[in-house]
């Protein structure tokens, strides 16, 4: 069990540093596009993102929980399944282009957004291809080849980004760059995977296809509804306040948005070994749950404290005086982001249960909700009723999930016991925050007060124990050229 958990940790070190370090060039760039473009094309850019992201959850169709899920236990089936997994994609990616198109055509009011609704389409097929392929190196627990794709993209299209936008390019520009970029990493990990992996060349069949279907179609229905659920602000935002609005919540979504992939690097690591351990009997899938849901509740914890605590700071300094309305927005998204780390290590203990039907149950009733609320809440409050929306949602779907999982699972997993410390450090730490707003400290001085903080205050609450701690330092110290490869 200690190797698995060593293994785990560095795993999962390795893939949140590397989404660390791409999503600060993609955070560096996004700053350029607000400040550059103002927050009408910021809006514009944001719409055509959440409009093709839509359609994302067609072609990828929910295979990466199901891959990393199914390889984990069996790795034989990685060449067969990355053959059958293409095909899939391919078909349902050329039905998808076609009302994209016919959709930007009738309902797009602007000549500027079908462009780039039409160039991040294009995106579409080979970001998904990406997905995919790094999903079965997380199955393989071979976290170096991903952090590898993911950096190449980044890397060139944030750096080129960030050169056409200095040059006076605008939307069209960035979105074609992007095109490129994506085609070059799908190239790389298509070329991984028949090095590292296995042959992906096998025949595929109608029957293959539904059988694959007929496996996946409840990881579909989790991702409809999921983005769904996350998408309606945007839209309903755009359409009941205009763009300005939805620059101001897509600058505050921005930030927290910017750490999404710490929740997926830890169930990239977490999820194929919590797809064993529950063979094995439920005390041994508890001796892995446990930590993983207690680490992405701290980390959503400290988070939210800092970006709500120092809301301020990061509106006025990243976006400028012009994004200011969007200082009330970050601070209610950024509790939020406590309940979507939550939510999300639940809804994955529910896919290892089998369950998978469920989790599509919880997030469309939360949809539901989330949508009469913005219809009464956005007329009156704009970007910041949106946000109050999410928020008020997720607090649903933190109760449908412990419901789904069972109340007598949850106390015996001592969930319950797991976070009230944690919640405590993350309440002090919060306070630290804004008061140090209040005194008017230097951000970035503020920022590593908050971090020594936060660290102070795990330790002090009990949040961290010593033997947490202590494993950390062993982990450090642990097979140290591995950890340089971060």
């Amino acid at each position: 069990m200690e190797a698995t958990h060593r293994k785990i940790a560095l795993n999962t070190v390795l893939l949140s540093a590397t989404e660390l370090l791409t999503r600060l060039v993609s955070l560096v760039l996004v700053i350029f596009v607000a400040r550059r473009l103002g927050p009408g094309m910021m809006g514009i850019y944001a719409f055509a993102l959440t409009f093709v992201n839509l359609f994302d959850i067609l072609v990828n169709f929910g295979l990466e929980r199901y891959i990393q899920r199914e390889v984990g236990k069996q790795p034989e089936l990685a060449g067969p399944l990355f053959s059958q997994v293409f095909a899939l994609k391919l078909l349902i990616y050329a039905g998808c282009a076609l009302v994209i198109l016919a959709l930007s055509l009738t309902i797009v009011d602007s000549d500027l957004k079908r462009w780039v609704i039409w160039l991040l389409s294009l995106s579409l097929f080979f970001r998904a291809n990406i997905v995919s392929s790094t999903s079965f190196f997380r199955a393989h627990q071979q976290a170096k080849y991903e952090a590898l794709v993911v950096i190449s993209f980044r890397l060139v299209y944030g750096g080129v980004g960030i050169a056409a936008i200095l040059a006076g390019r605008g939307l069209v520009t960035l979105a074609s760059l992007e095109l490129a970029a994506q085609i070059g990493a799908c190239l790389l990990a298509w070329g991984l995977f028949i090095k590292k992996i296995g042959n992906p060349f096998h025949r595929v069949t109608w029957n293959n296809l539904r059988q694959l279907v007929r496996s996946t179609w409840q990881f579909l229905l989790i991702r409809v509804a999921l983005i769904l659920y996350v998408s309606l602000n945007m839209f309903m935002l755009s359409f009941m306040a205009g763009d300005v609005a939805t620059g101001f919540y897509a600058a505050a979504l921005r930030f927290c948005g910017s750490f999404e992939f710490l929740p997926d690097a830890f169930t990239g690591a977490f999820l194929p070994v919590l797809s064993r351990q529950i063979t094995l009997g439920w005390e041994s899938f508890g001796a892995v749950f446990r930590p993983y849901f207690k680490y992405l509740l701290l980390i959503g914890l400290g988070l939210a404290a800092v970006l709500g605590g120092m809301a301020e700071g990061f509106i006025l300094l990243i976006f400028g005086p012009a994004f200011k309305p969007a200082i009330l927005t970050l601070m209610i998204l950024s509790a939020a982001l406590v309940l979507s780390f939550t939510n999300l290590s639940l809804s994955n203990c529910l896919i290892v249960l089998d369950r998978e039907r469920k989790i599509a149950v919880i997030f469309v009733a939360a949809a539901l909700l989330n949508l009469g609320l913005n219809l009464v809440l956005i007329p009156i409050y704009r970007q910041n009723g949106a946000a109050g929306g999410s928020l008020i949602s997720e607090v649903l779907v933190l109760f449908l999930m412990l419901q789904a999982i069972g109340w007598h699972q949850v106390w015996t997993l001592g969930l319950g016991q797991v976070t009230l410390r944690p919640l405590l450090a993350g309440l002090l730490c919060f306070g630290l925050g804004r008061g140090l707003t209040v005194w008017q400290v230097n951000f970035f001085l503020g920022l590593a007060i908050m971090a020594v903080g936060f660290i102070l205050f795990m330790v002090i609450t009990g949040a961290l124990s010593r033997d947490e701690l202590r494993a950390a330092r062993e982990l450090i110290r642990w097979k140290r050229k591995e950890l340089e490869v971060v």
